[in-house]
C-alpha cells in the first residue's frame, strides 16, 4: 500500500524510482493473490479495477488483468442443483447434449456448452451457488474499506467508485437483467460483422441464462496468432463502441478481451451483457461533442466549456482547457489514446475536478479499447462514423 500512497502524494521521499516500482510490483501481486484467494466479489473487484488506470498504477493493472481469465471452475455436482431448481428434475429432457465440463468460468457464473432437442447449440450460463450470500457479506467489507481509505486518497472518491462496483455486480447477479440487456442490445443497428447472441428466453431466469453459442476464438488469442488481422478487427470493434456511445447511448460496459469472440469469417461477437451503459439524449450529445472536440472535429469550440457542458464540476473553462491540451497534445501524436484518457482523468482528480459517473463508464471503455490499439500498434481513424459513412457514399 505504501507505493499506492506514493502515486497520490504520500510516498516516502527517500525511496528511489526503482525501489518504488519494485514495491508496486510486490504489492500488486499480493493484491491480485488476495482477490484470487477470496474469490467471487473480490475477483470481480480485481477485474473492475484492472480496467481503471485512472485509479491504479500500471503494476496493479497488469497484475489484476490476470484475474480476467483464470477463475477456478466449480464442480458439476454443485451446479446441477441450480439447474434442477430452474427447470425441474427432468431438465435433461430438454437437451440432446449437455457438457458437464464448463467452457468458461468467471467470478459469479460459469458457462456450459449444450445442444437443444431442436439442434441449436447453446451456452448455458449458471450463477454459482452461494455467490449472492457472499456478495452481501463482501459488500459490507468493501463499503467499510472505502470509508477507511477515503481520507488517505483525497483525489479519488473511493466511496463513489465502490458503490459503482457494488451496483454493477448487484445487477449482474440477476440474469433477468442480462436477458433484457440482450434484447435491447440486439435491437441496436450494429455495424456489419458485429454479432450479438440470440437469447433463448423460455429457458432463462434469475439463476440461469441460455443463449445461442458463439463459435470462434477469444480476441486476444486470435490477435496473438494473427497479428496481421489486428488493424481490421480492432478498427471494427472501436468503431462499434464509438457508435454505441456517440450515436445510440447504449453500450456494453465491460470490454475486457474475454468478452469478444472472433469467428473464422472475421466477425466479432460481443458477449456478457450483464452491464449496459446508458446515456440520456443530453449526455449523448454532450459527450459526442466533447470526444470529437478533443479529436479536433468540432471546429473552434472551447474545449473547457465542453467539459463543463458535459457535467464536469470544480474547474473553470481555462483550467479544464489547459489540462486537456497539456495531456492530449503529446499522447495523441503518438496514438496513445488509452493513456491520454487515463492521464487526463488523473489530472482532473489531482485538480479536484469532479467527473460525472456516466463519463467514468465511457472512459473505462475507451481506455480499455485504446489499450488494445496501442498493444497491437493499430492507428485509429477518429473521423466520426457519420462523416466517414458520408465520405464513403460520395466516393462510391
Amino acid at each position: 500500500m505504501l507505493a499506492l500512497y506514493g502515486r497520490h502524494g504520500l510516498a516516502v521521499r527517500s525511496a528511489s524510482v526503482e525501489d518504488l516500482e519494485r514495491v508496486h510490483r510486490e504489492a500488486a501481486a499480493a493484491v491480485a493473490e488476495l482477490c484470487r484467494r477470496n474469490g467471487a466479489m473480490w475477483v470481480k473487484a480485481g477485474q473492475f479495477f484492472s480496467c481503471r488506470p485512472d485509479v491504479l498504477p500500471p503494476a496493479y493493472i497488469h497484475a489484476l488483468q490476470a484475474l480476467q481469465n483464470d477463475a477456478a471452475a466449480v464442480s458439476y455436482a454443485r451446479i446441477e442443483p441450480v439447474l434442477e431448481r430452474a427447470w425441474g428434475s427432468r431438465w435433461r429432457d430438454r437437451f440432446r447434449e449437455f457438457s458437464e465440463i464448463p467452457a468458461a468460468t468467471a467470478s459469479i457464473a460459469q458457462v456450459h456448452r449444450a445442444v437443444l432437442q431442436d439442434g441449436r447449440e447453446v451456452a448455458v450460463k449458471v450463477r454459482l451457488p452461494g455467490v449472492v450470500e457472499l456478495f452481501e457479506q463482501d459488500a459490507r467489507v468493501f463499503r467499510l474499506m472505502a470509508l477507511l481509505m477515503a481520507p488517505l486518497f483525497r483525489e479519488l472518491d473511493f466511496v463513489q467508485i465502490t458503490e459503482q462496483l457494488l451496483e454493477m455486480t448487484s445487477v449482474e447477479l440477476d440474469f433477468r437483467n442480462e436477458a433484457e440487456n440482450m434484447r435491447r442490445f440486439s435491437r441496436i443497428p450494429h455495424p456489419p460483422r458485429i454479432r450479438v447472441a440470440a437469447l433463448v428466453a423460455e429457458l432463462s431466469g434469475p439463476n440461469v441464462l441460455v443463449s445461442e453459442w458463439q463459435p470462434g476464438y477469444r480476441l486476444r488469442d486470435y490477435l496473438d496468432a494473427h497479428p496481421e488481422k489486428a488493424a481490421d478487427l480492432l478498427t471494427l470493434l472501436f468503431t462499434s463502441y464509438l457508435q454505441q456511445v456517440t450515436r445510440i447511448g447504449v453500450y456494453q460496459a465491460d470490454p475486457h478481451p474475454g468478452n469478444f469472440i472472433v469467428s473464422d469469417d472475421g466477425d466479432i461477437s460481443i458477449l456478457d451483457l450483464g452491464t449496459l451503459g446508458r446515456l440520456t439524449p443530453d449526455e449523448v450529445r454532450n459527450y459526442s461533442r466533447l470526444l470529437y472536440g478533443l479529436m479536433g472535429f468540432e471546429g473552434s469550440v472551447d474545449i473547457g466549456q465542453l467539459f463543463i457542458d458535459a457535467g464536469f464540476v470544480g474547474g473553470n473553462p481555462d483550467t479544464l482547457r489547459e489540462l486537456a491540451q497539456y495531456v492530449l497534445s503529446d499522447r495523441m501524436k503518438r496514438n496513445d489514446f488509452g493513456l491520454a484518457m487515463s492521464d487526463l482523468l488523473e489530472k482532473f482528480r489531482e485538480n479536484r475536478v469532479r467527473i460525472p459517473d456516466s463519463y467514468i463508464g465511457i472512459a473505462r471503455v475507451l481506455i480499455t479499447l485504446g489499450g488494445f490499439l496501442m498493444t497491437y500498434n493499430v492507428p485509429f481513424d477518429w473521423t466520426p462514423p457519420e462523416r466517414r459513412e458520408a465520405g464513403q457514399a460520395l466516393s462510391g
